[in-house]
Order: C-alpha cells, then structure tokens, then sequence
C-alpha cells in the first residue's frame, strides 16, 4: 500500500527484547526444574546417610551434584573444563546454589571416605574448595591473602567450605601427609577468625572446628617421625615407595656448605654455582663440578666476577645462563669452562625497542631455557613482597618481550587470570616443552612489613595454587590440584624428570603454618619440610600428586636444589638450610646450611628402585637428625654404629647392640674396629 512503512521484523529492537527475555524465561524455569530435581535426589541420599549407608548415599548425592549443573559439565574434574579451577557453571551459581552444590559434594565426599574410597573422596573435598573459589572469582577481585567473605555474609557458606577442609584433613592424616592435613585445618582456623561475629566464630567451632584439633595437627613435623617410621602403602594412587641414598666420592674434596645458590646438570656432571653459607656474611661466587658417574670428587671452575644469590642458571647448547635483572646476561661455556656475556634489550609488540623494565638484583625467580628461548617469572627487585613479571629472552635475537603480569613501578591490583605476585615458587617445564608450570611459593609480606612498603604484615602468606602458561597459544590457565598433594610451601627443591614422567618435589618453607612443640609452650610461626612428593604425568590429561614413602630422608631444610640428569635419569638433591631451634642440629647458630649431595629413586618404570632393599633401608633408617634403632625400630638420637659399616646402622641401647649386633655383621659385613 502506497504510503505505508514496512515493518522489519527481524531486526526489530521489540522483538530482540522479547526473544531474550523469552530466553531468560526458559533459562530460570530450566534452572527451577534442576533445583527441584537436585533437592529431591539430595534428600534420598541423606537419608540413606543418616542410616549409614555408604554405598547407596554417595551415588544418590553425586546424582544431586548432577542435576544441579546440568547435564554438560561432568564433576570433579570435567575434561572438557581442561582440569582448570575457573568454572564458568560455578562462576554463574547464585549463592543458594553453591550452598546446595557444596552440600552435595561434601556428602559424597564423607560418603566415599566412610566406604574407604580416598581417592574419589579427596577428589570431592577438593571440588568444595573449587567452588569456594569460583564463589570468590565471581565477586570483586581481592588478594590472594585477602580472606573471601560473600556479601551478604552467609555462614553456611564457610560452614560447607570448612567441613569439605575437614574431610581432606582427616583423610590426608589417615595417609601420612601431616603437612597437607595440618595446612586444611590451619586455612579453616583462618577462616573462622576472619569472621566478624563471635557468635558465628563460636557456631563453627563447636560445630566443624574446635581449637583443640587445630592445636593437635600443629604439633606434628613434615614427615613426623614417630609417625612416618610405621608408616605403610595404602593406596597405590594416593602413594610410592621411594629411596634417599646419600652420596659419597672417592676423595676428600668438598664444597662449601650453602644456601641461596644455583644448580644444574650437564653432561652428568653436577655444577653448583654462587650462594651463602649460613649463619654468616660470606657470599659465594664461585664454580664446582662433580662427575656423577665417576664421583671422583670436586673440581673448581673459573669463578663469576662477582657473588650473587638466588640467582638460578638455565642451561642451552652447552652455555648455562645467569640473569639477575641487569640487560647483560652472562653464560658458563661448559665446553671451554669460560665465561662471556651479551647485551640484550626489551622490544613491544610492534618490535621497537621497549623500556627495561628491571634492575639489576632480581631474586628468588623462576627461569627455564625453552626451544632457544629463556622464560623468567616472578621473584623480587623492587616490591619485597615479590613480583608477577612474566618475560621472555630470545637467545638468538638477544631481545626480550613482556609476556605478562606487572611492572613493579606500577600499581598492583588483585587479578584472577595471572598468578598473583610471588618469590621462592616452584616450576617446571612439561615433557613436551609446550607448557610451563608455576606452583606455590609466597608473597613476602613480611619482608613489606620490614621495608614499610604496602601490602606489609607480620603474617607470612603462601600461595596454594598451580598455573600452567600454554607457550603456543601464549595465555594462563590456573589448575586443579588433586591427589596426596604437598603442603603449600615456598623455597622448595623441584623438577621434572623425563625418564619416570614426574613432576618431585622436596622440602621447602612455610611461614605462615604454625608448629606447636608437644609438652612445652614454644610455638614456631614457620614450618620447615623434608617431605618428598610426585606429579604422576603417566596418565595424560589427569596429573595426580603422591607422597613418596621412603626409609630415611634427607634433613628438614629448604632452598636446596633438586635436579634430574637427562643422560640417565638419576635424581640429585644438592644443599639447602633449616633453622637450628626448629631442628635440633647441635649448633648455637640460628641456621645451619648443607654441603650434601642425595640421590632420589622412586619405585615407578625408570625410577631405579631395583637397586634398593626397600626392607633393609626402613631398618637403618635415618629421618632427619633422629634415627631408627636396628634393632627395636624405636625413633630417636641413637649411636651409630662404630664397626667398619661407617655408622651404616643405629643402636638405642647397649641391649639392642648386642641384640642385633649377629645380624647386622651377616648382612653388611661389619667388623669391630681393632
């Protein structure tokens, strides 16, 4: 008709808000409908609970969990969430619904502990926190130190999150990984006092978490020894038998005892580099080599012009690396056993040269040589608390790019797709070179309350988080940590080794776990760890931590080295320092430093625990700075014995000497002394 105007219907603004509101429609009555259903199976399986039925409960609650995230996202541990934490279903759940998710996977997660299914069980612990963690990334951005109180507060919310802690706990315990089980009850202890009602602090306490349990956990060492020696394989997922063998050489050559050095292989020779000995002022700059398969003792290499520390030294073609923030970065020709040095600058996205964005002193970093490439993180040069600078060198090119987090001339503001700002972290590269790995480690606080700068408290603080950057497709992901995982820590030793397909992990520092000294009133703020875990890759796609059960250990201490040869797949610890009241080393000083070399095997194909005798090993066993009687198995500082075994074995008593005196002489061949 002449005159009149068409109507557009397709692109008409009225119609495109009915269809979304239509949508919404059909999402909240969608939504309704999966509550309804959640809630129905959720009162079956409490039912079958409260008549404790196992078995019959923890499918009914996992049906629940279902139900209520719809039938696209599978729970724990999604595949097609790529075993990340952020969890856009999670991230979109309104409070109620996180509520009656985390009952859900509480209930499993009691459900399989009381059937004895721990691994499914920690699986489901852990799916708690996970929410507790969307629950945070889903509101305003906070720190990592900062504790997530919900608005409008919602107890319920920290009572489900605790109980989840509490159950981990328990279960952890019941494994031997005292570290992990007293880091769950001390995040719930946190927790409860962050809260500003008394009354709800009192509600938890005597409901989920009473000070006393606290208390208890926190007088246990990282392994505990008058637990650890009779401690037995479980559960083949959640734990493997391992083996820590002290190394000796041919002659009387020896390196000083350090700390904050470096340390790396090459050609199966072990090369340790700068570091302090502690207790005193005296920096290291020197350079020493020892053939791992001669062990023919110590050779000194040319020395680095000057003393530097926490510095670590990643190896290339031949050259070993040194970068501490200046733009000249120096290298270790280990062929000619000469050192050189190069100029290298920064360049933006457009290839023009950029600004330097560090000062010469950077600490306490992560750095791995990739394809030609050499990746550095974190660590400290001006903020004490740490940074979250990610860059990376090419060698070839000798120029730098920023691949992300902040300057630290810049203002610092919490985000959740980086990893937050940190020093002292753990960090591998996987075997395939396509990603790279950073876990844990801490943002000094302490060290800000020091220096007056912002961020400063005299409370310590460690990250408990992994993060994986995919260098192909240059982005963050932070992931899931499932398994018998270590206690969060900082100044670990870790590495990967290529031959057993495992992430390990050894020792390390928290300074913000509590240890109460059982019979008297000395509490430590701190913990040191002479734990040793595993990251089984063996599995693709679903990395799961567990401890490494061995007969002795290596002394509690940190900031030691611990390196994989890749000729032959023997792991190597190297150094570290533990504080001397902590442990009992007979020493006035406040720290005690190490000039041992360990060798780590680990009962998985390529781990060379053919070579041990597991049984032997538990018998003369030496944990720490305690040992095990041969005889009795009682745990304490024993007399080694002082026949011609070079103290091989431990006697508590006069009795237990003679007692097992005939067959220690028939196994190892010991002779009196004359």
């Amino acid at each position: 008709m002449a005159g009149k105007t068409e109507i557009d219907v397709v692109n008409s603004p009225d119609l495109e808000s009915a269809f979304t509101a239509y949508l919404l429609r059909l999402d909240l009555e969608e939504r309704r409908y999966r509550e309804a259903e959640c809630k129905l199976a959720l009162v079956r399986a409490e039912g079958l609970a409260r008549g404790n039925k196992w078995e019959e409960a923890w499918p009914r609650y996992a049906e629940a969990m279902s139900h209520l995230v719809g039938p696209h996202l599978k729970v724990p541990l999604d595949p097609a969430n790529g075993g990340g934490v952020r969890c856009p279903v999670y991230m979109n759940f309104t409070m109620d619904e996180c509520l009656t998710a985390m009952t859900c996977c509480n209930g499993v997660a009691s459900s399989l502990h009381e059937s004895r299914n721990l691994v499914k069980a920690l699986d489901w612990a852990y799916e708690v926190d996970v929410l507790h963690k969307n629950a945070r990334f889903a509101a305003e951005p906070i720190f990592d130190w900062e504790v997530f109180l919900p608005s409008p507060p919602c107890l319920e919310f920290h009572r489900q999150h605790l109980l989840g802690l509490v159950t981990a706990s328990d279960i952890l315990l019941k494994l031997g990984n005292t570290g992990s089980a007293a880091y769950c009850r001390n995040v719930g202890n946190t927790i409860v006092s962050s809260l500003p009602s008394a009354v709800d602090q009192l509600s938890l306490r005597q409901e989920v978490l009473p000070i006393g349990a606290v208390q208890t956990i926190m007088q246990f060492r990282h392994p505990d020894p008058t637990i650890y020696r009779s401690l037995e394989m479980k559960n083949p997922d959640l734990q493997v038998r391992g083996s820590w063998q002290r190394l000796k050489w041919a002659d009387s050559s020896k390196v000083t005892s350090r700390m904050a050095h470096s340390c790396f292989i090459y050609k199966s020779r072990l090369y340790v580099c700068g570091g302090q000995r502690s207790g005193t002022i005296e920096l290291y700059r020197d350079v020493w080599c020892l053939d791992l398969v001669r062990m023919n003792g110590w050779r000194e290499l040319p020395s680095y012009r000057k003393p530097f520390l926490n510095s670590p030294m990643v190896v290339h073609e031949g050259k070993a690396y040194l970068f501490r923030g200046a733009s000249t970065v120096d290298y270790l020709d280990l062929e000619r056993e000469t050192w050189g040095r190069f100029q290298t600058h920064f360049v933006n996205a457009r290839g023009g040269r950029d600004q330097w964005p560090y000062k010469e002193g950077l600490t306490d970093f992560a750095a791995h040589a990739v394809n030609g490439k050499i990746y550095v993180f974190g660590g400290k040069y001006k903020r004490p608390i740490g940074c979250n600078f990610f860059a990376v060198l090419d060698i070839a090119s000798k120029t730098w790019r920023h691949l992300s987090g902040t300057q630290d001339d810049v203002p610092l503001k919490p985000q959740y797709d980086v990893p937050g700002v940190r020093k002292n972290l753990a960090s591998w590269v996987d075997e395939s070179q396509g990603k790279i790995y950073i876990m844990y480690g801490m943002a000094d606080r302490q060290a800000a309350n020091l220096f007056k700068t912002e961020f400063a408290s005299t409370e310590g603080f460690v990250y408990d988080d992994c993060w994986s950057w995919d260098i192909a497709k240059g982005r963050w992901q932070r992931e899931r940590i499932v398994g018998n995982y270590p206690c969060p820590r900082a100044e670990m030793s870790v590495c990967y080794n290529p031959a057993t397909k495992q992430t390990m992990m050894f020792g390390g520092y928290n300074p913000a776990l509590p240890y109460y000294v059982e019979g008297s009133l000395t509490c430590f703020g701190f913990n040191y760890f002479s734990d040793t875990f595993v990251l089984d890759h063996s599995v693709p796609g679903a990395p799961r931590w567990k401890q490494v059960i061995t007969g002795s250990f290596p002394t509690y201490r940190a900031q030691g080295q611990l390196i994989t040869d890749p000729a032959t797949g023997r792991t190597y610890l190297f150094g570290g320092y533990t504080n001397t009241d902590w442990v009992p080393t007979g020493k006035a000083n406040l720290t005690k430093s190490y000039g041992d070399v360990w060798q780590l095997r680990v009962d998985v194909p390529g781990g060379l625990f053919d070579e041990v005798d597991w049984e032997d090993e538990r018998r003369s066993a030496q944990l720490g700075p305690w040992m095990a009687c041969y005889s009795c198995g009682s745990v304490g500082v024993w007399k080694r014995c002082s026949g011609t075994c070079d103290g091989r074995v431990f006697f508590c008593t006069p009795a237990c000497q003679k007692e097992g005196w005939p067959e220690h002489r028939q196994k190892h061949g010991c002779r009196a002394r004359r």
